[in-house]
């Protein structure tokens, strides 16, 4: 799907064609987790989501089929998101939690996980004198985070995270907001935990309508597996930018009253 500019949608008139698409019938809905549901933080771990957007998730998750889809391990989501119902990807879709409590990881994990240890022990030693640097060790990958550091050191952990990748060929380098991330070699990605979840969700041979809402890089891989015909892209971003989505919100705030709209819509709908 080409990148554009998306349209900026908050008024009533504007969100009234993207709730018009997802008012009733089969519907997916993918939800990223940082920045879309609760705010970035300098400290992955300092992360929470409020009580009225569990609120919002439960009452969702209810209505339609529902998934957190983040790049968050497993773990680190049943902790942030205690929502029964909800559907969790974890690792960029490697890992994937359904509401009944069965777990599926992707084929393939088990030779980056043996490789993991010593690529986080080495981009220890090549972060260690970096100020502002934080490395974040997660079941299936490893992020290196620079958000507070300063832009001499930003390229240095940017180098140090290339740098492990050539070393340990078993793990490939993804860029996000101020983060690189290595994860396991292997395809797949949001946007193919979209299509995954999206054939479950098919009825009689046919896919469900998908709304997905996420605001980082990414979340492109989502948007881009969308049919733009029918499906709802929306991105999460203050000012403009280019983006695979079609529609875009300012806010996580934004999103909170978006959701709202849209629960009351499916709660209005006719039961087939």
């Amino acid at each position: 799907m080409p990148r554009s500019m998306p349209s900026l949608v908050q008024t009533a008139s504007e969100l009234a064609p993207l709730l018009a698409r997802v008012a009733d019938g089969a519907l997916l809905v993918g939800l990223d987790f940082d920045g879309t549901l609760s705010p970035i933080v300098d400290r992955p771990e300092d992360a929470r989501l409020e009580t009225g957007m569990q609120h919002r998730l439960s009452k969702l998750s209810a209505l339609v089929p529902t998934a957190v889809i983040s790049g968050r391990d497993l773990d680190a989501l049943r902790t942030l998101a205690p929502v029964a119902g909800l559907t969790l990807v974890g690792s960029h879709g490697l890992e994937i939690s359904r509401p009944d409590g069965v777990v599926e990881r992707a084929d393939g994990l088990d030779r980056s996980d043996a490789d993991l240890s010593e690529l986080i022990e080495r981009l220890h030693r090549t972060t260690g004198g970096l100020k502002g640097v934080l490395v974040e060790p997660k079941r299936h990958s490893v992020a290196v985070h620079w958000r507070t550091a300063a832009p001499s050191d930003q390229d240095a952990a940017e180098q140090a995270v290339l740098d492990a990748a050539r070393q340990v060929v078993s793990f490939k380098v993804v860029t996000g907001k101020m983060v690189a991330e290595l994860r396991p070699a292997i395809e797949r990605d949001k946007g193919g935990a979209v299509v995954l979840l999206q054939s479950r969700v098919a009825l009689n041979g046919t896919a469900p309508t998908v709304l997905y809402i996420g605001d980082d890089v990414t979340d492109e891989d989502a948007f881009q597996v969308l049919d733009p015909t029918k499906d709802v892209g929306i991105l999460v971003a203050s000012s403009p930018r280019p983006s695979a989505a079609t529609w875009r919100l300012p806010d996580i705030a934004a999103v909170a009253g978006f959701l709202d709209r849209l629960i009351q819509t499916r709660q209005a709908a006719p039961t087939p």
